[in-house]
């Protein structure tokens, strides 16, 4: 291996190289947060899907650009989670693209695969914003293509857009107005910036450059190796469970050591297990201590892979050659599927943080309420599992978070699903939706009836400073109480309750109606409803106010004003 030469090898070291790195780091990008709140996790997301990446990648083996490459993207894709995390994985799509069908390549040709992961990035953000991870992600590329000559290696190369992209980031606060209010840089700039840093500790011996050693040992995903028909965990196990109070990381962390390829998602009352094991019988008996077992299926895959060897034969030998397919997609056999109840026209997906929140919106006609939300941004597999377990032709989704958005049009892309996206951002915006929903109507009115629900409600939000900060004409300490309107700061205080009313008050105006409270878990019911007794107290006579259980972590309320 030379570093004038970037094959298979090498980028998989410097993935798994840059996903240590990040590792140690994420905390401070998180803490990057614009708003001081306890929910900034830009450094989380990123590193979950950059680990996502690196467990594909190690997964596979030998020296091929194009593969690694590939499982890099597959993997980035499937384990992004929030904005920036889905903006990392087209990165590396971009990478991939490139890269595909190419053995190694000359270190000079990195700077063309940069282009590709720049085009690839902006076309995945509906309005793209300069001085976020956008803008750090082309300095990156200037920076390399000015050190892109006939002698310069991999590290060189990355070295000077490395400098480049440390100076669009320190540039980032002066594009960004809201950057240079809180104080701060970009956060995915910062984590793109940590993610090269790591990626070039490689070359500098701090970490190991011999990964490709352990590959072998680790077992492939499927679809890997289909001619040999060698897989080490053949059993495509999937399922759901029902049952109460169930925690899905208890489950997931049980079920890691059974084999390979693994997703658990859902709530406390459902959720949805995909597994590839050698013994699916254990698997079954481990998961039935915890409730009831419903749409069990279970394939062969090395009978699967026989199978979709024949039949790319067949299509081959039809199309003359050419098989079309789904950019970067695997080759798909239909599963034998048991016959089960017939679907049922729509389904309802939604996502929230709290048992209180999670029941209004079942009560509300949600069939799957996905636990996540703030800090817990679910991954674009996540999401895609999740949708699948709903029996239904046709599903409306609501995110709820405006960090969940992009990851849910991934997800839609990996469902197979007609998937109606509704663009909540926050939970009184979807609980507002779903109020609005009738389900005997077409999909075009319901999606209007949905989106003009968003636009009425008002969103307040109480919560505390997570560290020292100053946005707009506030000032914080870490611990004051802090209250948000629409996303923006508007009071700050010492008391969660004297806060709610300052805020309730600046929220309502003549023509709203109905003010609805969802108090937190740790907000005590009696220190509840004293606040809406004070609040009435304040309010005009016909404004109704509503109380409900949220049971959401961080925030101590979270308020609705139509």
């Amino acid at each position: 291996m030379t570093e004038r030469i970037l094959d298979g090898v090498l980028f998989r070291s410097m993935i798994v190289a840059a996903k240590g790195y990040l590792a140690e780091r994420k905390k401070e990008v998180d803490a990057l947060n614009v708003f001081p709140v306890p929910d900034g996790d830009t450094g989380t997301n990123m590193y979950l899907t950059l680990s996502s990446a690196a467990d594909h990648v190690v997964a596979s083996s030998g020296s091929s650009l194009s593969l690694a490459a590939e499982q890099a993207s597959h993997g980035a894709l499937m384990g992004a989670r929030g904005n920036s995390g889905v903006i990392l994985s087209q990165i590396l799509r971009g990478l991939a693209k490139y890269f595909a069908g190419k053995e190694s390549v000359p270190a000079q040709e990195i700077t063309n695969a940069l282009d590709e992961a720049v085009s690839t990035a902006y076309k995945a953000v509906m309005r793209p914003v300069e001085g976020t991870i956008l803008t750090v992600l082309r300095g990156l590329r200037d920076g390399a293509k000015e050190a892109a000559h006939s002698g310069a290696g991999v590290s060189d190369i990355l070295q000077a857009g490395l400098s480049k992209a440390k100076d669009v980031l320190a540039s980032t606060p002066e594009l960004l107005p809201v950057l240079k209010q809180a104080g701060v840089v970009d956060a995915g700039g910062k984590g793109l910036i940590y993610i090269v840093e790591g990626a070039l500790s490689v070359f500098s011996g701090s970490l190991p450059v011999g990964v490709h050693e352990t590959s072998a040992e680790r077992p492939a995903h499927a679809g890997e190796g289909v001619e040999t028909f060698n897989i080490e965990n053949p059993y495509d196990t999937q399922f759901l469970i029902s049952g109460k109070d169930m925690v899905v990381s208890e489950i997931r962390s049980k079920l890691e050591r059974m084999g390979d390829s693994l997703l658990v998602v859902g709530s406390s009352d459902l959720i949805r297990v995909h597994i590839h094991t050698k013994r699916p019988g254990d698997v079954l008996n481990l998961c039935q201590e915890y409730g009831f077992l419903s749409q069990v299926v279970i394939d062969n895959m090395i009978e699967q892979a026989r199978e979709a060897a024949e039949v790319k034969f067949l299509k081959t030998a039809v199309a003359g050659g050419a098989v079309a397919g789904v950019e970067g997609a695997p080759l798909l056999v239909p599963k034998k599927e048991t016959v089960f109840q017939q679907p049922k026209d729509t389904g309802i997906v939604s996502v929230a943080t709290g048992e209180g929140l999670r029941e209004i919106m079942k009560s509300l006609g949600c069939d799957l309420v996905i636990e996540g939300g703030m800090t817990m941004n679910p991954s674009t597999a996540e999401l895609a599992a999740a949708v699948k377990t709903v029996n239904a032709k046709k599903i409306i989704f609501l995110p709820n978070n405006g960090n969940i958005f992009l990851a849910a049009k991934q997800a839609k892309k990996l469902t197979g699903r007609n998937m109606y996206i509704v663009p909540s951002k926050t939970i009184p915006q979807g609980i507002s939706a779903l109020l609005s929903l009738n389900l005997s109507e077409d999909m075009e009115h319901n999606l209007k009836r949905a989106s003009k629900a968003i636009r009425r409600v008002k969103t307040g939000e109480i919560t505390y400073a997570a560290r020292d900060g100053k946005f707009g004409r506030h000032a914080m300490k870490k611990g004051d109480i802090l209250g948000l309107v629409d996303g923006k700061v508007e009071v700050v205080g010492t008391n969660p309750e004297q806060v709610l009313l300052s805020v309730v008050k600046s929220m309502v105006k003549d023509k709203d109606e109905i003010v609805t409270i969802y108090y937190g878990k740790d907000v005590s019911e009696e220190a509840a409803e004293a606040a809406v007794r004070s609040l009435k107290a304040i309010l005009r006579d016909d404004i109704e106010v509503e109380l409900q259980a949220g049971g959401q972590p961080l925030y101590y309320y979270i308020i609705s004003v139509e």
